[in-house]
């Protein structure tokens, strides 16, 4: 496929080399480590500010520890989505939101020499959504399996869609994974959370970020 590019020279449909399929596991792998220390913050009566500034330091400090030739860095905010905000949530500087009986989006992104890891899951402070939480965990993991060359990105979103429903929620629309490029975090193709019947053959070597999100209606 041809290396389609915006009218800022950023790849919109990301074929991947061996170099940078390099950093981008690299940038997985230390925003995976900076998930998982902010899962373990999150806490009741932890303030999201607070909690989020030491996920970059996190990221930060990782990054410091890369290899000659590697430069990394926050890929974009950390962020905490709360309840029925999905996703997407940057605190101002002066925020005083505190965690309690919440459920909370985490999402972090790190940048490896530009390539983009990008990562998310959800605490659910409030013991409420417990199979909502698995839901859309289980998406993932179904999703992640029927991914391959050739598969079209509307059959990963049936898989999405089927698997959430079978827990008696519905997966929501309006948001989904996406394509991720050489400084461009959202890219074709769009991988649905539902049968969007859109046929856009998945290839070898694409760089796709899959997100499901299960919603109680």
């Amino acid at each position: 496929m041809q290396q389609l590019k915006d009218n800022l020279g950023r790849e919109l449909v990301n074929i991947a080399s061996d170099e940078a399929i390099e950093s981008f596991k690299k940038a997985g792998k230390i925003a995976g480590e900076a998930l998982h220390y902010g899962k373990s913050l999150i806490k009741k009566e932890a303030a999201m500010l607070e909690v989020l500034d030491k996920v970059e330091d996190k990221i930060k400090q990782l990054c410091a520890k890369l290899g000659d030739g590697y430069i990394g860095g926050i890929g974009f905010p950390a962020q905490a989505s709360c309840n029925d905000i999905a996703a997407h949530y940057c605190p101002e500087e002066d925020d005083k939101i505190v965690f309690s009986d919440q459920l909370i989006c985490l999402d972090v992104g790190v940048h490896v020499n530009g390539y983009i890891g990008d990562n998310a899951l959800t605490v659910d402070l409030s013991g409420k959504y417990n199979e909502l939480v698995k839901a859309s965990r289980e998406a993932l993991d179904n999703a992640i399996k029927a991914v391959g060359v050739g598969v079209y990105n509307s059959e990963v979103g049936q898989v999405i869609q089927e698997t959430i429903e079978s827990y008696g929620f519905k997966p929501v629309r309006n948001l989904s994974g996406h394509g991720i490029a050489r400084f461009n975090i959202h890219t074709k193709p769009g991988m649905p959370n539902y049968n969007s019947a859109e046929k856009f053959k998945l290839e070898e070597n694409m760089v796709i970020a899959i997100e499901p999100f299960a919603s109680t209606g």
